[in-house]
């Protein structure tokens, strides 16, 4: 948050710091993923996050992870057990305030007729209403700036992508 991209310092005022971590920020520490599989198997996903913000979320919202083939069409997604409402940026009363790692580990299923290739696969947060839900404007974007975003070719979904699996 101090540094810019070639690791020199950027004068940032405590109002600043402030502004910036009011609410949620997540950042993603980690992201293990399958590298490849066979089509009609499972892809493994594990991310692990870190909320460096000053609180958790306050309304309810999917954990997704999806897979997105070479057109650009999310053709595989599967909602993970989380709740971000619950990732608390450090454990209450810690004195040292030590950052909290949260996990989330779900699996992809593709099928035999998956075909053969490269796929992203990407961790979505959307809105929880039915008629925001695939608006970017209301997905979650992780905090680091080297995580890519991905909307569809339509202008739809706002997808953090993770790395890719190859489907053999």
């Amino acid at each position: 948050y101090f540094e810019n991209g070639d690791g020199g310092n950027i004068p940032r005022t405590q109002f600043e710091y402030i502004r910036d971590h009011l609410g949620y920020r997540l950042e993603l520490r980690r992201a293990e993923i399958s590298e490849k599989v066979a089509a009609g198997q499972d892809v493994a996903i594990t991310v692990e996050l870190v909320n460096r913000g000053f609180s958790t979320l306050i309304n309810p919202r999917p954990v997704i992870l999806v897979l997105i083939d070479a057109a650009g069409r999310i053709v595989g997604q599967t909602q993970a057990q989380a709740d971000p409402r619950q990732w608390q940026p450090f454990r209450p009363g810690d004195p040292e305030f030590t950052p909290l790692t949260h996990t989330v580990s779900a699996v992809l299923t593709t099928t035999p007729q998956t075909p053969r290739g490269s796929y992203a696969v990407g961790l979505w947060f959307p809105d929880a209403a039915d008629r925001l839900q695939r608006d970017p404007r209301y997905a979650i974007r992780v905090a680091n700036r080297n995580v890519s975003w991905w909307t569809s070719p339509q202008g739809e979904y706002g997808v953090n992508i993770l790395g890719n699996v190859a489907i053999e």
